[in-house]
Parts: C-alpha cells; structure tokens; sequence
C-alpha cells in the first residue's frame, strides 16, 4: 500500500541510514533497543535509561531520512533490523518504543520470529494501532477530564487548559510547516530542519495509519495510559488496539498520565519499573 505524502527529493539529498546510538552504553545485562517516536526523536529515553539504573544498557534507532522510500512500516522495520543486526549479531534483542516506536517494535519482533528468532520482550509504551477507531472521541475526552478534575481539582484543570492551548499551537505550527514543505518541494529548494523534522512525523504516521500489524505470540507488555485504557474497556475493547496480541505473553499494565507525560517524571519512573519486573519474570 502506497503512503500517499511527499516525495523523496523533500528528504535529506543524502539517503541516511538508521544508527543505533547508545543512551546508556554501560551496564552487564541484555540491552534494550528503542525505537524513535513519531517525530524521530530518541532523546525521550534518557529519563527511562536512567531510572532502568546503571546496570542496564539502552541503546535508540534514530530516525531514517526518507521513510517514505520504504512505503510501509513492514519495510521500514525490515531496514532497522537490518542496522540493529549489523551493529549486534548474535541478541538477544528486546526491543521497545513510544507511540509510532513502540509499534515499529513489534512489527521487528514479529519479522525476528519469522526467521526463527526468539525476542524476550517487547515493550509497547502508550502505543496505538493507526486505526481511527482506536482513538478517543470528543465527549469520552471531555468525561475523563471531568473525572479527574474532580479528583485533583482546579490546578489539574488549568495545567490541561495550558497543555490544550500549546497542543493547538503545535498543530497550528506543523500545519504551517508542512505548507512551507510544499512550497520548498515545487521551488526545488532543500527544507530547513524544521520543515523536514515536520514531513517526517507527516511521513510516520502514514506507516502507522496504513499499518495492519499480523499475529505476534512473544512476550510483550504494553504501558498505557490508565484513563484511555478505562474508555477503552467500557467499549469492549481490552487490550488497547492490540487485540490480535492477546494471550498468556501478553500484558498490559496502567500508568495514570498523559500520552505525552507517560514519558516524564514521575510517570516515566513507573514504566521503568515495569520493564524491570518483566526483565526479570522467569518466562523472560
């Protein structure tokens, strides 16, 4: 399926492949791979490395150039095995990621099980299936922030009346960039950073979009958002999207945060702690 967008020529002139970077090189246990978020950023991670603790290595695939030259995230994640295996043979390989990168890790453990690779474990962090769907509408949006501002009260309201308007800002803004996009592609002229950094979250989320992922059995655990979760089951839909994972390798924990603070203190300390307890379950 062809992700309908922007042209190569709009990417970096230099096709750039992904390297995996390390976050925390040091440590003697099996090392984490994350994948980057939707708008290729892998500097996210640096709270998590360090609340994993000293003794756990964290490395990140950063972004590729052009994602569109792939068509698909399939193809996407097939070139970041590819990388990941040239840098570390032999694995094991957990792997991980928030949002778009939490999905682009399953779909890599899925292709390492074709070819009979065991991966122990793949971590999803509030990540979505592309599907529409899948998403909160407005009223369900408006009942959550009901609920917990009656919890918390007044400053809960007014820091998600804040986060609202900068939302909206941010949108405006890539709205606004991608137009520039646009405009740099028919002049033939090579985007700022800024222009190109927004045609790549516009390219992602296409992958992610058209995405259907297949059958995955491994051990995997999801982290996601406690209140999107509570709507989610009131649907009938318990596992997040992710029905197709269901089964005894499959779990789910609730983190009470924001889709973007589940990556911050303290929340961030919460999923840290997680991945820990399932590192060290014995079917791990």
């Amino acid at each position: 399926m062809r992700v309908v967008g922007f042209r190569r020529s709009m990417f970096a002139a230099e096709p750039e492949r992904p390297r995996v970077t390390p976050i925390q090189s040091r440590g003697s246990r099996s090392p984490i791979y994350l994948i980057h978020d939707l708008a290729g950023h892998i500097d996210c991670y640096r709270d998590l490395a360090r609340d994993l603790g000293p003794d756990q290595p964290v490395f990140a695939l950063r972004f590729l150039s052009d994602p569109q030259a792939f068509q698909s995230l399939e193809k996407l994640a097939n070139v970041y095995l590819t990388d990941l295996r040239a840098f570390d043979p032999t694995g094991p390989y957990i792997l991980g990621g928030f949002s778009f990168g939490g999905a682009v890790a399953f779909e890599m453990a899925r292709q390492l099980e074709e070819i009979g690779q065991d991966v122990p474990l793949v971590v999803m962090i509030d990540a979505w299936i592309g599907a529409d769907d899948r998403k909160l509408n407005s009223r369900e949006q408006l009942s959550i922030l009901w609920e917990k501002t009656k919890e918390q009260g007044f400053p809960f309201l007014a820091s998600k009346v804040r986060n609202k308007f900068a939302s909206w800002a941010d949108k405006t803004l890539r709205l606004f960039l991608n137009l520039a996009g646009r405009i740099c592609h028919g002049l033939h002229l090579q985007p700022p950073s800024t222009v190109h950094l927004a045609l790549l979250e516009r390219a992602n989320l296409g992958l992610l979009q058209a995405y259907e992922p297949r059958v995955y059995r491994g051990p995997v655990l999801l982290v996601a958002c406690s209140r999107k979760l509570e709507f989610l089951r009131k649907r009938g839909d318990h596992y997040f999207g992710w029905e197709v994972l269901a089964g005894k390798h499959f779990e789910i924990c609730a983190v009470d945060a924001e889709h973007i603070s589940i990556m911050e203190e303290p929340a961030i300390r919460e999923v840290a702690q997680r991945i820990q307890e399932k590192l060290a379950a014995p079917e791990v």
